[in-house]
C-alpha cells in the first residue's frame, strides 16, 4: 500500500507539509513510491494472465456476455460495411451497405414490370478510416424485365430515374452515375 501525506499534515518538527520545500530526498522517495505502484500493477497484470490461463471462472466473460459480442459481430457482418453518406446539417454519418441495398432495391422493385436483382456500388475514397466505404458514386443495377410490348432502353431509362431519385430524396446523393444491366426477361 502506497501512503499519501495530507497536504494539511505536519511533520515531526510541526512544520506544515506544503510549507516544506522538496529536497533530493523526496524526489527519492517519489522514485520508490512510483517503482513499488507500477510493481504492484504488474503483480496485478501477472495473476490476471495465470488465473486466465488456468481457466479461472473469476476473469472469464460470461456465457451472456460472449452470446451478446457474438450476436453483435454477426449483426454488424449481416448488415454489411459502413458507408459514409454526403453531411447533414446534424453533421456526418454512415449509412450500412444493408440499408443503401434496401433503398437502391425498393427503387428498381417500384418501376413495374421490373425486378432488383443485384446491386453493386462504386465508392469514392473514405475520409473516415479504413472501417468505412467512402460515399458512393456509382451504383450498377442488374434487373429483370417483363417481357413485352415495352422499350427495353425505355425501362432502363425509368429504374434509372428511380434510383436516382430516391438516392437524392434519401440520402441526398447527387453526384451518381447509375448504370442499369437488363440480365434476364420474365413473363408478367
Amino acid at each position: 500500500m502506497i501512503d499519501v501525506e495530507h497536504p494539511d499534515a505536519h511533520d515531526r518538527n510541526g512544520t506544515h507539509a506544503a510549507d516544506r520545500v522538496s529536497g533530493p530526498s523526496d524526489r527519492e522517495s517519489d522514485d520508490e513510491a512510483t517503482q513499488r505502484y507500477l510493481d504492484l500493477i504488474r503483480s496485478v497484470h501477472d495473476e490476471w494472465t495465470t488465473l486466465e490461463a488456468e481457466g479461472d471462472s473469476s476473469v472469464q466473460l460470461s456465457a451472456t456476455a460472449l452470446s451478446t459480442i457474438k450476436e453483435a459481430v454477426r449483426a454488424d457482418f449481416r448488415h454489411g460495411a459502413h458507408v459514409e453518406m454526403p453531411p447533414t446539417a446534424a453533421g456526418p454519418y454512415t449509412l450500412s451497405e444493408q440499408a443503401l441495398r434496401t433503398v437502391v432495391r425498393n427503387a428498381v422493385d417500384s418501376v413495374p414490370g421490373v425486378i432488383a436483382l443485384r446491386t453493386t456500388f462504386d465508392h469514392e475514397p473514405p475520409k473516415g478510416g479504413h472501417r468505412t466505404r467512402g460515399v458512393p458514386s456509382r451504383i450498377r443495377c442488374r434487373i429483370s424485365a417483363a417481357a413485352g410490348d415495352r422499350d427495353l432502353l425505355e425501362v432502363a431509362d425509368e429504374v434509372r430515374t428511380a434510383v436516382i431519385a430516391a438516392c437524392r430524396e434519401h440520402m441526398d446523393l447527387t453526384d451518381l452515375r447509375v448504370d442499369i444491366h437488363i440480365e434476364d426477361l420474365h413473363d408478367n
